[in-house]
């Protein structure tokens, strides 16, 4: 955090600002941290259209449709713990995604 403060122009700027009103290096520190927050939650939520993995997609579906992951697995022919690790974005398998999507 501490680094911020005098790497980044606009927070340097922000920081020198705050300064000025006379709060202490407590109270910037603070302000520092919830400006940093906000900026953050500025990026995750303008863009709300971008989609989640594969995995998660695939899990939403399959509970949608009411599937269970052992079933959907007895299916796929593959064990139900590969299958999970799919979902859980634990592990990428581009043929299973395919198989599993169909």
């Amino acid at each position: 955090m501490l680094l911020r403060t005098h790497h980044k122009e606009p927070r340097t700027a922000y920081i020198a600002w705050r300064t000025t009103e006379g709060l202490s290096d407590r109270d910037l520190v603070r302000c520092l941290k919830r400006h940093v927050a906000n900026e953050i939650f500025a990026v995750l939520t303008q863009n709300p259209t971008i989609a989640l993995p594969i995995g998660p997609r695939l899990r939403q579906r399959r509970q949608t449709l009411g599937i269970v992951l052992t079933e959907a697995a007895k299916q796929l022919d593959v064990p139900y713990q590969r299958l999970r690790r799919l979902e859980i974005t634990q592990r990428a398998d581009t043929n299973l995604e395919v198989a599993f999507s169909a």
